[in-house]
């Protein structure tokens, strides 16, 4: 059937008429009109009455925020939020000029507006509250934003566009591109170009004897109708640029390069309106000043479908049918709006085959075919991918596709009889065989879908490396019973333990997250930056994100291969594909190239964790296999172990974490380097929470999705600024390697516990809402990612990070909160002598204050532990960064001064002995110089000799070294 053109009058009284639709289903559709009303239609049952609410007049902007929400700006520089369910408005933000667009970010949850006072303003919709302003070059024309991505384009009036990535909560400037779009300002003299006598050169071109060219209204110009928006693609690979030429451009996000140039059939025009279609991207719809619709299969050039519309048009908007009975097909229709209050809608203009076995699981098929009605076949995402990347003008990337297709398919092959029994293993509906997938059955979805399964299966834990994990059963349950008893059990939350066999061995990345109830999860985060992937129906995009960005440039890429691994370091990134065995790595800098390499792995043995340094890559498995390449994927080594769960690596430097049933969790520490290879600790014990007992006891707060995907609970690991190994657990304790170079000397020591300190810093309030997410260790602070909310893993967009400074896990709690009330007695008592109000004055009652003498507890043992750390990385290698002496005598004179302090408290209560053994500790003549004078004062004789004689004592033995 061909596609059908319908003209429905909305507002009688005409006018201009902006449309909007909510993303979801598709099915509220938004109409406002210039003269304070707006309308909401459910375009799947046209038959009942729209509901309405007064709004905004002379309206600049609609945008659709949910089935009941959406918000507005007009030219009085207002912006309002409505519900139209609950009849209920609010604003949200007044300037002085007027605001011109507006656009949703950060999943909808904040709105961005932009208009003529050179900033743009950013609005939390949950709450109303302002949360920035972003300063720009120039007045903005329109704004654009693709969620997945995180990117936000800004077209300026001076030609610009300017590309922010927004992953952080501070909006990072990324690119500018200059000299594609028109140079254009919005004309607000009002009745130089309304009145029913004033008609455009566009219109005269149109039809200057149609009645329905003519508009009579002061704003309508074309200077006001011009479009400079950024088109993106529903993956965020791909945008599309309506240029000054008269021609449509499509870029690649990768390289900001052309990809595509698109011509018009018609007389050349600038367009008004330049939009992809929403469900894959395949089709670019545009209308031009003409009113002339142009529908083109982007990436063939071919135009599939084109119409003159005679009448003129403000917006136009795609609507993906998905009311059809048949699942097997989608239907594309286009809704346009008009200046004369009118809806033109023109149904089917594409459909949509997709494969049917595939949309039953929820999963749309990598090789749909697309009908049009010109005659035109138009290939699915996949499809299409795989044409953009093998045409001319990408022929370098030609290659390497073809090589990891090959690759995917091997490992696919290799794979596919493993996966029937893996302890990952998905099942799906009778007749429909996953080996037919090529990525979806591979990819994090499948995690989430185990989470769902009974915990307590007969076969959830799997005899990994033959080891006699599970005892043999000859009396199997069917799936439908295992539900049933699922069912049940599920009334109370199951917690993972060995005793229900509940232990899988699942991809660990340091700092990676779940995807939670949401589309996006970070696969790794540290210092340096952290690597996020989104998922959408069709396919993954991975964003590669830095803090430094005046040294880094953030990239995107689309993921082929469902990467679930990854490793981040300065000089580039590593995936791995944890049941293919793929593992890729890519370099930030474009000129190196990219290398794959396919992992063999057993049945049901799954990549567990990777590791990337500039000089090695190191793998390591489920059933304890640890590969080890250099930095151009070259084999170096294979080395068996027990079961490897997660791994980091510093240079040559590698620290591994093991588990297993038997042997519970160690720690291999090693060093291969050219030179020599030594083991420093092999299976050693670790003394971090078992799987089963990394619940606290506060079990009604532990997020279970987190304990799904992470069951051993280990958040991350990394080595320290000097190359120390440090991990961070369940428990939310920094645990840190001391004197690791020497096995009988070292231990593991708590250097932090970031549940303390956050409990302190927040004023004693037991607060579950907060949570510390861990990046990496300097000398004397944790950097991390203060986490609000109910999950312990930070969501999108990223909060900045924030330095914890380190605390010794000395401090008594109940000791520290009746100090704190007596602090609050003695300040109110204060307050009501000095007549001053408590709620006036500024105080800081919210941090709880350390007692002196607990204070310098702490910082004797803390300062006494970084020294040690330092002192031996000095002695085995050498400064690292030059400064390295001078922070340990630092160090050292910190140490001493909180010796002192508690030599005062001693000296103050007359304690002999106490005072005499803290002097002992004392490193530097100085400091024993200071006691002296501290015993002096408090009149303690005795002490005072005993201090000099230690001096002379110390004295003659540097004397007698020299």
């Amino acid at each position: 059937m061909a596609p059908t053109l319908h003209r429905e009058t909305i507002f009688e009284n005409g006018g201009k008429t902006l449309i909007s639709i909510e993303q979801t289903n598709f099915n509220i559709l938004y109409a406002s009109n210039k003269n304070s009303l707006t309308k909401i239609l459910q375009v799947d049952h046209p038959e009942i009455e729209p509901d309405f609410m007064d709004t905004l007049s002379n309206l600049t902007a609609l945008k659709s925020v949910s089935d009941s929400t959406f918000i507005m700006t007009n030219l009085n520089g207002d912006a309002w939020l409505y519900n139209y369910k609950d009849n209920t408005s609010k604003m949200l933000l007044r300037t002085a000029l007027p605001l011109r667009d507006c656009d949703l970010i950060y999943s909808g949850t904040t709105a961005i507006f932009s208009g003529d006072d050179l900033e743009l303003n950013l609005v939390d919709l949950t709450d109303g509250n302002k949360l920035q302003s972003l300063a720009v070059t120039d007045q903005v024309h329109q704004l654009s934003y693709n969620l997945r991505t995180n990117m936000l384009a800004v077209s300026l009036i001076n030609g610009e566009i300017h590309f922010f990535s927004l992953t952080s909560t501070k909006p990072n400037q990324v690119k500018v591109l200059n000299g594609y779009i028109p140079k254009v300002s919005y004309k607000d003299n009002l009745g130089v170009y309304g009145g029913s006598t004033t008609t455009t050169t566009s219109q005269q071109d149109t039809n200057a004897n149609d009645d329905e060219s003519k508009v009579d209204d002061d704003e309508f110009c074309p200077e006001n109708r011009i479009s400079t928006r950024v088109a993106w693609s529903p993956s965020g690979h791909n945008f599309a640029v309506p240029c000054l030429d008269m021609t449509v451009k499509v870029f690649s996000l990768k390289d900001y390069k052309v990809l595509k140039t698109l011509n018009l059939n018609q007389p050349v025009s600038n367009l008004i309106d330049l939009k992809f279609d929403p469900y894959n991207g395949q089709f670019l719809a545009s209308i031009d000043l003409k009113n002339y619709l142009t529908v083109w299969d982007w990436k063939s050039g071919e135009i599939v479908y084109e119409k003159s519309l005679h009448v003129p048009v403000t917006n136009m908007l795609w609507r993906v049918d998905t009311t059809l009975e048949d699942k097997s097909q989608k239907h594309l229709h286009l809704i346009i709006g008009t200046w004369k209050g009118s809806l033109i809608t023109i149904q089917k203009v594409a459909e949509i085959a997709v494969n049917r076995e595939f949309s039953n699981l929820g999963l749309e098929n990598s090789k749909s075919t697309k009908k049009t009605y010109n005659g035109l076949f138009v290939d699915s995402e996949n499809s299409d991918m795989e044409g953009l990347m093998t045409s001319d003008y990408n022929d370098e990337e030609k290659d390497d596709r073809m090589v990891l297709d090959d690759m995917a398919q091997e490992g696919e092959r290799e794979d596919d009889e493993g996966m029937r029994n893996s302890d990952s293993e998905v099942e799906f509906p009778e007749g429909h065989s996953p080996s037919t997938k090529k990525r979806k059955l591979y990819d994090d979805d499948n995690y989430r879908a185990i989470d769902n399964l009974d915990a307590n299966e007969d076969n959830f834990i799997e005899d990994d490396d033959g080891a006699g994990y599970v005892e043999q059963s000859y009396n199997k349950t069917s799936s439908s019973t295992r539900y049933s008893k699922s069912n049940k059990r599920y009334n109370l939350p199951i917690l993972p333990t060995m005793n229900s066999k509940a232990f899988k061995y699942r991809p660990i990345s340091p700092g990676g997250t779940p995807f939670g109830t949401g589309e996006r999860r970070y696969l790794t985060m540290n210092t340096i930056g952290y690597v996020s992937t989104v998922c959408n129906n069709e396919q993954y995009s991975v964003t590669v994100s830095f803090f430094d960005t005046g040294r880094f440039n953030e990239y995107h890429f689309e993921d082929l291969f469902g990467f679930d691994v990854c490793y981040l370091n300065d000089k580039g990134v590593l995936f791995a594909q944890s049941k293919t065995g793929q593992i890729q790595y890519r370099p930030h800098v474009t000129v190196n190239r990219n290398w794959t390499k396919i992992i063999p792995l057993n049945k049901n043995e799954i990549i567990t964790t990777i590791a990337a340094t500039p000089k090695r890559v190191i793998v390591g498995t489920s059933f304890g296999y640890v590969r080890t390449f250099n930095q151009f994927g070259i084999p170096l080594s294979v080395e068996k172990m027990s079961p490897v769960v997660a791994l980091t690596a510093y240079e040559y430097r590698v620290f591994l974490v093991h588990f297993s049933k038997y042997h519970g969790v160690s720690f291999s520490l090693y060093e291969q380097s050219p030179e020599r290879t030594v083991y420093f600790h092999r299976e050693s014990s670790l003394p971090i929470p078992l799987p089963q007992t990394a619940i606290s006891a506060n079990a009604e707060y532990v997020h279970l999705n987190f304990d799904s995907f992470n069951p051993m609970g280990i958040k991350s690991l990394f080595f320290s600024e000097y190359g120390d190994p440090c991990i961070f657990g369940k428990d939310d304790v920094l645990l840190i390697l001391n004197k690791w170079r020497r096995p009988k000397e070292s231990r593991w020591v708590p250097i932090l516990d970031s549940n303390m300190e956050i409990w302190r810093m927040s004023g004693g309030k037991e607060s579950h809402d907060i949570h510390v997410w861990p990046l990496g260790l300097t000398t004397t602070a944790f950097s991390c990612i203060l986490v609000k909310g109910k999950n312990v893993w930070p969501i999108f967009p990223l909060p900045l990070p924030t330095d914890m400074e380190l605390r010794m896990p000395v401090l008594v709690k109940k000791q520290l909160w009746e100090n704190h009330l007596e602090k609050q007695k003695e300040r109110e008592s204060k307050r009501e002598q000095d007549g001053i109000d408590a709620v006036t004055e500024n105080n800081d009652d919210n941090n709880i204050e350390l007692p002196v003498e607990m204070q310098a507890e702490e910082e004797s043992v803390r300062n006494r532990v970084l020294t040690e750390l330092l002192t031996e990385t000095i002695e085995n290698e050498g400064e690292l960064y030059g400064n390295e002496n001078s922070i340990v005598a630092s160090l050292n004179l910190a140490y001493d001064k909180a010796i002192l302090k508690l030599i005062a408290v001693a000296c103050s209560n007359q304690e002999t002995e106490k005072a005499l053994s803290l002097v002992q500790e004392l490193k530097q003549d100085a400091a024993l110089n200071a006691a002296g004078k501290i015993a002096q004062r408090a009149e303690m004789m005795t002490l005072m000799r005993k201090i000099n004689e230690m001096r002379e004592v110390r004295f003659e033995r540097e004397m007698g070294n020299m």
